[in-house]
Formats: structure tokens, sequence, C-alpha cells
């Protein structure tokens, strides 16, 4: 079923407009990749959608995007807590112009905040809400019935061994305690609860002239005409009593209310322990206002500021510390001196804390105090940095003693005031001159020192330096590196880069804020932790010096600094070597694979790996080898890369240091490793046969022919022509013309790549859908197909967070293992079913799951679930089967090599599978394995190579 139309929709999408280009590019970002590829230099706002430097996305969203909820200035700077559950949008706004006397309904109570400002002028004012018909009829039946209540509610105060209330239902509470309004009718009473530290005011109607109250309690009784006057009450210093969590309906107050504890001005309180008169009391009192709306709201009229919202990177960094320390063996790694820091932090008032995750999430390094600018914490932030150096969490220009750190932090122009100071004026205008010849100088000695301790000309250039660079800080590295191991467990599971490493993992709280903000979502699974990864505190130490050592040799290699990078890799194995025999690493070995990864003999492991390519680099092949033999020798750490590491064993045998023989060894000790899989195994063995069919290796043919086959199979082969774009450099992918048929465009040509040139191939010959997807589109099936037994339960320690995007195990073998039984039940099931059931199977996880993030599925990838149901009618369900299975058993090894393209046709249910081979482009191991396994499947396979055409060879065809 081919059409012009159809033709010409596929050729628009070809097209170069900027405009459809980039709004093709934010449809089809699969939401994966922000796990699985590198993570880029923009990001998109979570709440606004604009594009903004990754880095940058704090400080846009607080001072720059238009979604974002702001307080104003003066709400910025309080440093009272509010629960974020309690957003000021809950809260009615408060009216300024209200009398001091206002009417209010005797069936609520308000209580004011226990943590009462010194600054708070002498009068509060109270406002009225409407009630509504409800609460007027319950003010006519209150009228009603008032005499016969008193006499009730006396009762149950007076007699607080007699528990009353322990049969009443919420409702019948609340009706009891409206009753008890007043005896007059137009009569009120004011019960003031008054405890060592505030004053807690609610409007309970009468309980009697006899009624008597405990010592720690005090009743105010007066009578006015329906008008209740709050009385200025002086706060009294000392422990604060709150005895119940404030519900999510009642206006928050300028201090935080949380269960059993109070936070004033950023000091933690203990409760006081009521006595069971109060809690007789107190339960009447709560129970009566839990499941009203609040009514009479305190306003202040000095100069306070109004509740404020905990900004998103603060409940964020919140959320991490309650995550790790409420979990035991977590807790175990941290000890006396870490639960110290930790209690520093959490006395700090909200602007401290606010300055100090700003910083925490920035690269260490010294900041000068001018230059810090948070205008969502305080337009002045220097008494904010003072609470953080009090609390030992800051370091002051004191601590600055490095030479070299004081002019990293000067600019160009302070510089060269100091070279000039010193009549440096030829060092030259560029930054890095003026600190070289700075250097030079500060490390010259001087003509009056008698030693060389006496040499003070370095202290002196110091001393300028840090009277140009005034007031600065930097984050003290003990409490910096306590709170980097709480986000290194919290996220154990993603391996941080260098980037995040130096930025203290700015992304999982980055995660954490698109979760809340509802833009991500993660699959329901159970968290069930039993292996413990870290036996002590100083396991986690070496691990997270290991991952450190790790990323600066990775980060030296990008750079290509390989002579730096030599020297790093040099020290981490010094420092491996002096692990393995003063530490007992025992423990590590009995972890399962997928929990080993988290140690120190895995990351020094992967150190060592890379320092083969380090050395092979710099063409030291002997070292290489020795190394390569090294790794081999052990089995326990990084089992996945022993393939790639015989393979270059090999290699480096044959064409470097010409060792016939122990390449021979090395093809032969690789193709029996049970480690080896798919592409490397392949590799080795076509290494072994270039050597058997070549004239130069005729006298080891006896040694090469005893070695494993691997048998693979080719397929069918087609090509087709293009014209290719002759783009700049003449290096990358290549790209081709086509002409545009559109109507809009009838002499026109447009650009495509050579995978789109062979969709546009295949249309022509009858395919009515295509897809251009490699491994994700099998991968995304296999996620539809086997959703519910990747993310079951039962399964230990393969699932140790709420944001995990595949068990820790789906790489690994162990994945097949743990589920063979559900794994093999299900492929059966697969094989045997119907077109209709298969389409029904994807259905129910497709409604169900859309949209969450895993790490195998590409939800952008199928325009719609009929498509997707439409592919697997015609795949059917023996191929399918098929595939499953192989990728159940090894998906790390088995995500690679697919085919490029999948085309169909949904009228006959015919299908081809191809690999897309552009100029100069051949097949890989990987993909030939695939293409010969896919062909034993039955499926219809080819590889199709585009011939590039120059534009005279197009005209004369």
């Amino acid at each position: 079923m081919t059409g012009k139309g159809d033709n010409h929709k596929a050729r628009r999408g070809l097209s170069l407009s900027k405009k459809r280009s980039s709004a093709h590019a934010v449809n089809t970002t699969p939401i994966s990749s922000f796990f699985s590829n590198p993570q880029p230099c923009k990001l998109s706002c979570p709440l606004c959608g604009q594009t903004v430097p990754r880095f940058g996305i704090n400080e846009h969203i607080d001072l720059q995007c238009k979604n974002f909820e702001r307080t104003d200035s003066s709400a910025s700077s309080a440093s009272n807590v509010v629960s974020p559950s309690r957003t000021s949008s809950k809260s009615p706004q408060l009216d300024p112009e209200l009398k001091e006397e206002t009417k209010t309904s005797p069936y609520f109570k308000t209580r004011t905040s226990p943590n009462v400002s010194q600054e708070i002028s002498s009068k509060t004012v109270v406002r009225k809400l409407e009630l509504g018909s409800l609460s007027a009829k319950l003010s006519r039946t209150c009228e009603k019935t008032n005499d016969r209540t008193h006499s009730d509610v006396k009762h149950a105060f007076s007699d607080p061994n007699k528990d009353t209330l322990d049969d009443v239902s919420v409702s019948q509470t609340e009706n009891l305690a409206s009753k008890a309004s007043g005896t007059n009718g137009d009569s009120k009473r004011t019960i003031e609860l008054t405890t060592n530290a505030g004053i807690c005011t609610t409007t309970a109607g009468s309980l009697g002239k006899d009624f008597k109250m405990e010592p720690g309690l005090k009743v105010s009784l007066s009578s006015s005409s329906n008008l209740i006057k709050r009385k200025k009450e002086t706060p009294v210093k000392g422990k604060v009593s709150n005895l119940r969590k404030k519900p999510k309906h009642e206006v928050s107050s300028s201090t935080e209310v949380s269960f059993g504890k109070e936070t004033v001005d950023g000091v933690e309180f203990k409760p006081k322990v009521p006595s069971p008169a109060d809690d007789d009391l107190l339960s009447i009192l709560d129970n009566t206002s839990s499941n009203l709306h609040t009514v009479c709201v305190p306003e202040k009229t000095g100069n306070t500021s109004p509740p404020q919202r905990l900004p998103y990177y603060l409940r964020n960094f919140q959320t991490v510390l309650q995550a790790v320390l409420e979990n035991e063996d977590d807790r175990a790694l941290f000890n006396q001196d870490d639960m110290t820091l930790l209690q520093a932090f959490e006395k700090l008032s909200v602007m401290a804390q606010k300055l100090y995750v700003r910083l925490f999430q920035r690269k260490r390094k010294w900041i000068q105090v001018e230059k810090l600018e948070y205008e969502e914490i305080s337009s002045d932030l220097g008494p904010v940095a003072q609470e953080l150096v009090q609390g030992g969490l800051l370091q002051t220009e004191n601590d600055l003693c490095n030479i070299e750190e004081a002019f990293d932090l000067l600019p160009a122009p302070d510089l060269k005031t100091l070279a000039k100071t010193f009549h440096l004026g030829s060092s030259g205008t560029q930054k890095q001159q003026l600190v070289d010849g700075l250097l030079r100088l500060s490390k010259q000695k001087s003509l009056f020192s008698l030693s060389p301790a006496q040499n003070n000309i370095g202290a002196v250039i110091l001393k300028r330096a840090k009277q140009l660079a005034g007031s600065c800080v930097r984050l003290h590295s003990a409490p910096r590196a306590v709170f980097s191991r709480i986000l290194l467990l919290f996220s154990l599971t993603d391996m941080m880069d260098e980037e995040e490493m130096a930025a203290a993992g700015q992304s999982q709280l980055y995660t954490i804020l698109l979760v809340n903000s509802g833009r991500l979502a993660f699959p329901d699974y159970t968290v069930q932790r039993m292996a413990r990864v870290y036996r002590e505190r100083d396991d986690l130490i070496k691990y997270e010096a290991s991952i450190r050592a790790l990323q600066e040799v990775t980060l030296a290699m990008q750079a290509g600094h390989w002579e730096e990078a030599l020297d790093l890799y040099t020290t981490a194995k010094n420092e491996w070597q002096h692990l393995k025999t003063s530490c007992d690493l025992s423990h590590q070995k009995e972890l399962p694979v997928f929990l080993r990864s988290f140690t120190t003999g895995w990351a020094y492991t992967r150190i060592l790996s890379r320092g083969v390519e380090i050395l092979q680099r710099l063409r030291r092949y002997e070292e290489a080898v020795d190394e390569l033999r090294y790794l081999l020798l052990q089995d326990v750490y990084c089992p996945n890369n022993r393939g790639r590491w015989w393979d270059r064993l090999a290699l480096n045998l044959q064409q470097h240091l010409k060792k016939t023989e122990e390449a021979i060894c090395a093809i032969r000790d690789g193709l029996s490793d049970p480690f080896v899989r798919t592409g490397h195994k392949l590799s080795l063995y076509q290494r072994a046969s270039r050597m058997r069919e070549s004239a130069s290796f005729k006298k080891y043919h006896l040694q090469l022919r005893d070695l494993p086959t691997v048998d693979v199979q080719d397929v069918r082969h087609v090509s087709i022509r293009g014209q290719l774009f002759p783009h700049e450099g003449g290096t990358g992918k290549s790209r081709f013309l086509v002409p545009s048929n559109t109507d809009d465009f009838t002499d026109g040509t447009v650009i495509c790549s050579v995978e789109d040139l062979s969709l546009a191939h295949y249309r022509q010959q009858g395919f009515d859908q295509g897809i251009h997807g490699e491994g994700s589109t099998f991968s995304t099936l296999f996620a539809l197909l086997m959703w519910d037994i990747i993310f079951m339960d039962g399964i230990p320690d393969v699932f140790r967070n709420l944001y995990q995007a595949c068990p820790l195990d789906f790489h690994t073998d162990c994945f097949y293992e743990n589920r063979k039984e559900a794994v093999d039940y299900r492929v059966q099931l697969i094989s045997e079913a119907s077109a209709e059931t298969l389409r029904v199977m994807l259905e129910d996880v497709w409604t169900s799951q859309k949209g969450k993030v895993c790490s195998c599925a590409n939800w952008e990838l199928f325009s719609s679930l009929s498509q997707a149901q439409s592919l697997v009618s015609c795949l059917g369900g023996a191929f399918l089967a098929g595939v499953t299975a192989r990728m159940a058993k090894d998906f790390r090894h088995s995500r690679g090599g697919l085919p490029d393209l999948v085309v169909w046709n949904t009228c006959d249910n015919t299908y081809k599978l191809v690999e897309v081979k552009g100029p100069n482009d051949r097949l890989s191991q990987k993909q030939q394995i695939w293409l010969d396994e896919l062909q034993k499947l039955g499926a219809d396979v080819e590889v199709c190579h585009v011939v590039a055409t120059g534009a005279r060879g197009s005209c004369v065809e």
C-alpha cells in the first residue's frame, strides 16, 4: 500500500528545515538517554522547558524561571523553617487592613506559633474567614444544646483517670467540643494553653468555672459580645512542648512544627513531656480541629516575614540525607565525628543551609564573598557565610596558605596590580603569564635570609594577594567529604563521570527534582537490601578514593595528557598493590558480581585496564602485555572485560612484538574462556583464520589447526546508489541528496542519512512501515514483553534505592540465573502466542507503564501503540521468543550489533531486517553474529550497501 501521499510524507521528514529539525529533536529524545548517554552541556528546565547550561539550572530556576514560585525578599531572608508540604498556595493570604477585634466561629481553634520572635510588635491580629452555611447550622444547633453539653465536657475534663474519649468517634468529638462553645448565647470563652516557651490559644467554648487545670496549663475565661481578643503574651525562653503533628490544612506559622520536636531559629529543642491531664485536654482540642479548616489566622503587625517554602535543592539534599541515615547499614559507616558534622548542619538556619548546599554543588575552590550572588537566599551573604564559618563548615582566608590557590582566586586586573607592586611589569598581560612570573619570584631566595626557613618573599606575595582578594571562603574538606560519601551511597547504582564528581553529584539531586516535579517516573519495585557492600567506614572511604582516582585517570586520557595519565595510573597501581597486601579483601570476593562492581578492587581493576591503553598509546607494548597478563590471571573483578583483554593481548603479541607462538597460545586460551562472548570470540577466531591463510605463518599451521572454531554464516547483500553530499572536510558520517517531490518543492532536494535513503528504497518496494532504531527496537520489545520479570520482587539486593532504571544484575549472568524459571516460562508463552495474544501483552504494559524510565525501553521509538502491535504481529511469536531468550541470558553482549532497520508490510505481514552500510563501511563481529542468529531464527535478513555517486555520475545515470 504505497502511494504518493506516503512518499511525500516520508520525504518531508527528511527536510533540513530548522524549525522542524529542532522540534523533532525535542520530541524524539528518549528519556532513558539521561542514564545511558553522556550528560549534555545544556538541560531543559523541568518547569518552563527553556534550555539552559547544565550547571546553571539552579540559578535559572531560582532567578529566571517564569513558572517557579518565589517568595519575596523578606521571606528569603527569614531563618525560620516551613514544612515543604504546606505551600503558600494552601495558606490564605493575610489582610493587613483588618481590625484588632474580629468575629470568629466558636467551633474551631487556632494556635499561635510557639516560637514567637523577639521583634514581634505588641499586637496580634485575628482575621475572619467565611464559614458558609454549614457553620451557621452548627452555630444554631450549638445555641439550642448548649446547657446539656456543658456538663458533659466538664465531666470529661475533670476526670483524667477515665478515658472518656476512647469510644468517641472523630465527628462526635468535634460536635462535643463545638456544642461547648458558650453558656449564655452571646458569650464566649477562650482557653489559653501556656507552656514554658510560648502560648497556644484556641476557642473551645465554656468549660465551667469549676474546671481544674494541671499546673502546666493556664486557663483564661473572658466574655465579650461575639468578639475574641487575643492578649499580647511575652514569649518565655525555654523548652517548647509540641504534642502533635500539625495537619496539612492548618495555616503554617513562621516556624516548622514537627512531631516530637520544634526548630526555633535553627536550634532544635526537645519537647516537654505532658501530663495525663494535658493529654486529655489537648486530645479534645486536636480532634475538634483535625478535620476542619482553620478559621483564625494570626497576623503579626511587626517586621516579620510570611511563611516561606524551602527551595527544591535544599529539600532534595535533605531527602538524600534522610534516605541514607535511616538505613542502619549505611548509618554504621559514619562515626561520631561524622554525625557531629551532620548535626552541625541541621542546627544551621535555613539561609545557611541554602548557602551550603549551593556551595556544595560547585567545585571546591576559594570564592570571594563579594562575588557570591544568591538573591533567593539573601542580598547580603556575609552574615550567612559567617554562620557557616562558626559551624565549622567553611574555611576563611586565614586558612589560605597555598600561593597558587591565591593566584587562581584573583582576576587578571588584580594580578596585574600585584605584579606591579613587585616590579614585574614585563611578565605579560595574560593571567597565566602573570601567575608564572609571580611564582618564579616567590621561589627566589632573599639576600637577607640566614636559612631557607627565613625566605619570606613567597609569604609577602601571599599576604598581598590575600589583601587584594578580601574576604573569601571555601568548603571545609572534612564536612564536604562526609556529605559526598552520603551522596555516593545514595547514588551507588549510578556511576558519576568526572564532571559530576567535581560538582559533587549534582545530577542525582537533579534526578530527584525531575521526579518531584512529575517530569520523571521510575518503575514500581520493592527495595530489598540484604548484603553489606561495605563492612566498615574505612571500606567506604577507600572505595571513594578509588573512584576519584579512576575519574582522574579518565579525565587525563580524554584530554590527551598521556604522560599525566601514566603518572596517575602508576600511583593508583601502587596503591592497589598496597591494599592487597595490607587489607583483607575476601569479603569482596563473596559478594555477587553485580555488587562487586561497587568495591575498591573493581575500581582499581578498571584503572589497570585503562593503563593498558595508556601504555599502548606511548608504544610501551612490553609493559602493556605484562599488564594484560596480570589482569587475566584473576577472574574476580571485571570478568566481562576478559574478551577485550584476550583480543588485545593477541594483537600486541602478533603485530607489535612479533611473538607468534605466544599469540597463538593467547588465542587458544581466549577461545576457551567462558567469559569471552560474541564479538570478541569471533574476533579471536578470525585472527587465527587470517594467520592460517597467510603464507608467512606456514610453520604454525599445525598449531592453528587445533583451535576451537566459530561458525558464522553470511547473509544476502544488496546495493543501492545515492548522490553523496560533498560536506566540508570529507570526514564523518556520509550524507546524501535525494530529490524532493513535495507540492511545495517540486524541483528541490533534501539531505538525508544513509539509513533514511535506505528506508525510502524499501518503501518503494512495498514496505509501508519502517523504523531506524538499531538495537533499541528489539530492546524496547524485550522490555514490553518482559517488564514484570525485569522488575519482579523476591530477588535481594538488585534494587537498592528508588531511582533505578533497571535491576543491578541486568547486565550480568545473574539476571537469568535469578529468574530462570520465570524467563523460561515467558519465552515458551511468547513462542506459542498468537498475533492477537502478543498485541494484548504489549497493550497491557504500554498502557500501565508508558513513560516510566527503563534502561532498555525507548518510549519515543514507536509513533503509537498500534505501530508496535503491527510489528509484533509481523515478527511472530517464534522469532520474538528466540530474540527474547538470547537477550535475557546475556543482555550486556546482546544489546549491540542488531540490524539498523526494521521494515514491514501491514497488509501481508511480511518484514525484513536490514543492516545498512555506507561507503567504506564494513560489518563488525557483533553484527555478523547477530545477522547469523536472526537468519537461523527464520527472519528475512540482508545487508544493504549504499554506493556513493557524485553529481556528474548521477547525471549520466
